[in-house]
């Protein structure tokens, strides 16, 4: 529990006035280097619960499209795995409590007995779901019995939607006159819907 404290005290005491843009320019400030910082901040910020779409928003402003894919999918499985990690090796009980403290509670019992043939579905329908706390599932996937490959494999397929979508967004933000633009906003809105939609099937299936 004193670690999850922490890590929330640190995200509220240095990352919280973040934005896409002081980050692009703080780690673009490390020229060659930038790629590796933001690989780093990827891995290490979404641990203080520090939003992701910042962060992905942040290298489509600097990277373009594609290299901020390629560097926040790899910043995104070091995140990942770590995360589970921690929940199934240091902090069992405090991010149990978390979990029934952020998450509705037919979400967080179902998450709680998730077994591994339910696991690798579900984990990749939550991972859709852009208003779903990326952290959250990072957490509670290390309190099932799901398989650590299943659960990578899950996170994997399912963030790379919502990643291109705010990697293309960020590429796009400096000339929101484009119609690329507005195509960018239009496919967030309809990955929004549509994974709503998943989620709210299975809270039904499920309560």
């Amino acid at each position: 529990m004193i670690t999850l404290l922490i890590l929330v005290i640190t995200y509220f005491a240095f990352f919280r006035g973040l934005t896409p843009e002081i980050l692009r320019n703080y780690i673009g400030g490390f020229g060659y280097l930038a790629p590796f910082i933001y690989i780093l901040c990827f891995t290490m910020l979404p641990i203080a619960f520090f939003p992701v779409p910042i962060l992905a928003l942040a290298a489509g402003l600097l990277f373009g499209f594609l290299p901020g894919t390629i560097y926040t999918l790899i910043g995104a499985v070091l995140n990942s795995a770590i995360m589970f990690l921690m929940a199934k090796v240091l902090a069992k009980d405090a991010v149990t409590n978390l979990l029934q403290r952020k998450l509705p509670e037919n979400w967080s019992s179902f998450l709680f007995n998730l077994d591994e043939k339910k696991g690798f579905g579900i984990i990749f329908i939550l991972r859709l779901i852009p208003a779903m706390p990326y952290n959250l599932i990072n957490y509670g996937a290390g309190l099932t019995s799901i398989k650590f490959s299943s659960y990578m494999l899950a996170t994997i397929l399912g963030i790379l939607p919502g990643t291109l979508v705010f990697l293309n967004i960020g590429n796009q933000a400096l000339n929101i006159h484009n119609p690329a633009f507005m195509v960018s906003i239009i496919l967030l809105i309809l990955l929004t819907i549509f994974s709503l939609i998943l989620g709210k099937r299975i809270g039904k299936t499920n309560s």
